[in-house]
């Protein structure tokens, strides 16, 4: 079986997206599956916002490993607005960035002129017409890649799979609101319905996301995959201790508008001034937040008094990242009650065997996750963030370990577990069809 996969996040970049896509050219192989990653160049220098649209090399590379599976890179040419931002800045000429931004997210869907990414389409498309593969997998967001496979599909008569990473228009996490985006919201789910039409079928991160995405494809199949954390990554970590100087709490990655971050920082504002903790022995660190800069404003305008306490730290590597995460005492996740997602870096949490933190307590996915692996504590009131921000960080004074016993459980996620459960998936429909 012959797998063709178009994405857009994809290594070298450093991102939960890339990672899934990867680990699926990693594995499937493994299960008689060749792999082909159609994406754009990465470079690995990804450190703040503006690198995200700088241009790439104009030539396209096909990486190919010794078992026969590729990687083919397009170039990635900035669009107007881009350009206008790599020139000026994101103090300038904000409005028309923002109107050329709107434009860009209709026209995309209409014309290829207007989609800087579509040279993933093209390659795709002369790539079937040499070798024709068995399969197309679009995993999004961006949501664009299921335009690109829903029109190669038609054209090429190949069967197709939609991946959700998240919702598109079933994204809790997005909050904005106005006439502009009510009227986004409508034309975007006429999208998804149209460009899933001929769909074979639907994968996606959490069976959260599933129930709602049948919903809006009631006449599809609707298959969990979890992101899960890559097992390699956390081989040989035996010399990695956690720091001594200092209580570190980490968290890893952007903060979204339905995460209850402000609960956690009443707790520990609570916690220092309470029990009179300095920053000198006690810090708070936000990896990847210096390229969101919403994410910043918003931990850093909470409260003069706590910023001593809060450091921001551009992205670092994956496998740096891992051993940040297995030298701290605690790992912070943020949700909201009532919250039906799945935070992919549950997964990488639970793997380091570092003590988790749910706030606010989802009552839900990921507090079920916690209790069934032993792998941390969800608290719903400032009082309770305190209660255990002292008694781990009692425990640190004392000199004790805050590692959990995570039990095996947690080990049915690893990205190889996950891949090898896509590939049954895939050989039991090819079967059946």
């Amino acid at each position: 079986m012959k797998v063709l996969i178009l994405c857009y996040d994809f290594p070298p970049l450093i991102s939960i997206g890339g990672q899934r896509p990867n680990s699926w050219f990693n594995y499937l192989p493994e299960q008689g599956i060749g792999v082909t990653i159609v994406t754009r160049h990465w470079n690995s220098s990804i450190r703040e916002p503006i690198d995200y649209v700088q241009p790439t090399s104009t030539e396209t590379t096909i990486e190919t490993d010794a078992r026969g599976n590729s990687i083919v890179r397009v170039p990635y040419f900035p669009n107007k607005r881009d350009q206008i931002l790599l020139r000026f800045g994101f103090k300038r000429f904000e409005l028309i960035r923002k109107i050329l931004s709107s434009i860009y997210s209709f026209m995309e869907y209409v014309s290829f002129a207007f989609d800087s990414r579509s040279a993933i389409y093209f390659e795709a498309d002369k790539l079937i017409a040499k070798a024709k593969p068995d399969l197309i997998i679009a995993t999004g967001e961006p949501w664009i890649v299921f335009k690109y496979a829903h029109l190669l599909a038609a054209k090429h008569h190949v069967k197709w799979v939609a991946d959700y990473r998240d919702g598109w228009t079933t994204n809790q996490g997005d909050y904005q609101s106005g006439w502009i985006k009510k009227t986004q919201a409508n034309f975007f789910r006429l999208m998804e319905k149209k460009y899933l039409s001929n769909a074979w079928f639907i994968t996606t991160a959490a069976p959260t996301y599933a129930k709602l995405l049948a919903k809006i494809h009631p006449e599809k199949e609707v298959h969990t995959v979890y992101n899960g954390y890559d097992e390699k990554h956390f081989q040989n970590l035996a010399d990695v201790k956690q720091e001594r100087e200092r209580f570190v709490v980490t968290y890893a990655g952007y903060i979204y508008p339905h995460q209850n971050l402000e609960l956690f920082l009443a707790g520990l504002q609570l916690f220092v001034t309470k029990e009179n903790i300095s920053p000198d022995n006690f810090e708070v660190r936000f990896y990847g937040l210096d390229v969101h800069p919403p994410s910043k404003v918003r931990l850093m305008n909470y409260s003069e008094t706590l910023n001593p306490f809060l450091v921001t730290i551009p992205k670092i590597s994956y496998d740096e990242m891992v051993k940040k995460m297995c030298s701290s005492h605690l790992l912070l996740l943020l949700s909201r009650k009532g919250a039906d997602w799945l935070n992919g870096k549950m997964f990488d949490y639970l793997a380091s065997k570092r003590k988790i933190l749910l706030v606010e307590n989802d009552e839900g996915i990921m507090e079920k996750m916690l209790r069934d692996t032993d792998g941390g504590i969800a608290v719903s009131s400032a009082e309770e963030v305190a209660e255990v921000l002292k008694t781990e960080f009692e425990n640190f004074r004392a000199g004790k370990e805050t590692t959990v016993p995570v039990n095996d459980f947690y080990k049915k996620y690893s990205r190889k577990t996950q891949a090898f459960a896509l590939a049954e998936l895939l050989k039991k429909k090819f079967k059946a069809s």
